[in-house]
């Protein structure tokens, strides 16, 4: 019952991070170049690494044979110049970033200053308001989405491995089968050399009785004992090693039991992880 609400509780947490909205607002913060107005998003997941890489491949263009504008950090923020976003404007835009981490999720700010001044709700293009909104809301929504698929690779790698753990364990269980098996043919062949040994060997002691001691050579009543007590000792480490590899196998099980349970906890993770990616937008 502990380990259902567990899991209850696990898949709730899961679907309530499903469930956060990425919202832009515009809210007046602190720059480099005084206090702005700032396009602000929380992204969950994401680290702060993840989010300027991704915002380094958005808006930075690609081309091999022109000087293209560069993304540098200067103290807490990312700073590029004069580089052209056709989606929000058809001016060049000095753009400065900010992220901020905080426990399972980053704040996001970008700055946007046009020759005008900085894009905001007072005094600029309500289209280009807008349209920088839109553009750095597509952009929180990727990166989201790298964050929550980079979280599923690592639960199906995690899935992947519990189940090539189980598939390890069902192949030592059936090695110590056959082996228990190997050791009860043993036990049935030495058991067969007992009773041979034991019946010759009461032969001989009444051949002896009898005044027949059997003078062709050695004595064959003590090698007779010698074998008849080997084979006891074989039996005995034969029922030793059934015993070992008995524990060994009710262990095994209890271990397959157990590491069934967490492959069926771990698929519904996964699954959880999959719906969760699959809302985003």
């Amino acid at each position: 019952m502990k380990t259902f609400y567990t899991l209850l509780f696990v898949c709730m947490v899961l679907g309530l991070q499903a469930q956060v909205p990425i919202v832009v607002k515009i809210e007046q913060r602190p720059s480099s170049l005084g206090v702005q107005p700032a396009f602000e998003v929380m992204v969950p997941q994401a680290t702060a690494s993840e989010a300027i890489d991704l915002w380094k491949e958005t808006i930075l263009p690609k081309g091999l044979f022109k000087k293209n504008p560069k993304m540098e950090k200067v103290k807490d923020e990312w700073l590029v110049s004069s580089v052209l976003i056709s989606d929000i404007t058809s001016s060049p835009l000095n753009v400065i970033t900010q992220v901020n981490s905080f426990t399972g999720n980053i704040y996001i700010r970008i700055f946007l200053q046009t020759e005008n001044g900085f894009l905001g709700p007072v005094g600029s293009s309500p289209e280009a308001v807008d349209a920088a909104t839109r553009y750095i809301r597509n952009y929180a929504v990727d990166l989201y989405r790298q964050a929550v698929t980079k979280e599923l690779r690592a639960e199906e790698k995690e899935l992947k491995e519990l189940q090539n753990s189980l598939i390890r364990l069902q192949r030592n269980n059936r090695n110590y089968n056959d082996k228990i098996s190997d050791a009860q043919k043993d036990e049935k062949d030495l058991k067969n050399e007992a009773l041979q040994n034991e019946e010759l060997l009461r032969s001989q002691q009444n051949m002896i009785t009898l005044g027949n001691t059997g003078t062709n050579g050695g004595n064959p009543t003590e090698q007779l004992e010698k074998q008849v007590k080997e084979t006891r000792k074989d039996m005995e480490r034969n029922q030793k090693d059934q015993y070992k590899f008995s524990r060994k196998v009710s262990k095994n099980e209890r271990e397959q039991r157990d590491k069934i349970s967490a492959i069926e906890r771990q698929k519904m993770k996964v699954e959880e992880v999959r719906k969760k990616l699959s809302i985003i937008q």
